[in-house]
């Protein structure tokens, strides 16, 4: 039996005392409710299978705004998440008020999720926010490493408010797509021309998914290309789709908005070390420039 953990437990009694609002969380949800065909009386098939394709239109449209939609629901007493000043400072309580636990129904989850799993309450999957943390903040010195190293993370998010900032905090290592064109990578030459394909600099080092589950085709193309993906994978999907698998709430804006400010904020960390360290090898090349031209003075002096 798995020990019980404080943190996780809160967010247990936080779900039992909100049944309602937690499954507000869930796509699930709302797709276990979507229409399905009918036929009033005295209703033609013709009508009748017209009205049904209003409805599923009506559906599908409301489904794909629903990640814009979501509203957060905070225990008594739990304020709302904030951005952080450092990723270390990211906690169980803020992936708590943030949402991140809610996962999709027990009877969809994938079976290569189960070791994220805590348990089930109202009919929902409780993700292990223990695991979503340290994975969190594995993930985010991955993201500062490659910034560090002067490498180029691309954020794939239909979020507006989560990627606003990621320009002014990683400059030119950070670079925003909200919709991924089809063959950018595989079919490079036509997006880009020849010559960024003959210098390779046109491939991104990371690209970091806030909806794996919407972008199927672009970490197909990542894979064929050898470019490590990141993201955030909810319950009814198989984490090994990506490289790297944060296990959170994919359909809930506040987790996402959490997950990439602080990857985003790892990338800020990574840029500004690398900015020091250009420095002061700045600064130690003029010494030594300095010093060998004091020492030839010297020499010259003494020759005469």
């Amino acid at each position: 039996m798995k020990p019980i953990n404080c943190a996780t437990t809160t967010a247990v009694r936080a779900l039992s005392a909100a049944p309602r609002q937690a499954a507000r969380f869930s796509t699930t949800a709302t797709a276990a409710s979507g229409p399905s065909y009918s036929q009033k009386p005295g209703e033609s098939k013709a009508d009748a299978w017209a009205r049904n394709m209003g409805e599923v239109r009506e559906w599908r449209r409301r489904q794909a705004t629903t990640e814009d939609q979501v509203s957060l629901y905070l225990p008594p007493g739990v304020e709302a998440p904030r951005a952080k000043a450092s990723p270390r400072e990211a906690s169980i309580s803020t992936l708590l008020a943030a949402g991140a636990a809610l996962g999709h129904k027990k009877s969809i989850m994938h079976p290569a999720y189960l070791p994220f799993v805590y348990g089930n309450r109202a009919g929902l999957n409780i993700i292990d926010l223990d695991q979503t943390l340290s994975i969190l903040r594995r993930c985010a010195s991955v993201v500062r490493d490659v910034v560090k190293d002067d490498g180029v993370v691309l954020f794939v998010s239909k979020q507006r408010n989560a990627t606003l900032q990621i320009k002014a905090r990683m400059g030119d290592n950070g670079f925003v797509a909200a919709s991924w064109m089809p063959g950018l990578l595989t079919n490079a030459e036509t997006y880009f021309g020849i010559d960024p394909i003959m210098k390779g600099s046109y491939l991104p080092d990371l690209v970091i998914f806030s909806s794996p589950a919407n972008n199927i085709g672009a970490i197909r193309e990542c894979t064929m290309r050898k470019v490590p993906t990141m993201g955030i994978v909810d319950s009814n999907m198989d984490p090994r789709i990506v490289t790297y698998a944060i296990p959170a709430n994919a359909a809930s804006v506040r987790t996402a908005e959490l997950v990439i400010g602080t990857l985003s904020l790892a990338g800020q960390e990574g840029r500004r070390l690398r900015l020091r360290e250009e420095e002061k090898a700045s600064l130690r090349k003029t010494r030594d420039l300095e010093w060998r031209r004091n020492l030839k003075g010297g020499k010259r002096d003494e020759a005469e």
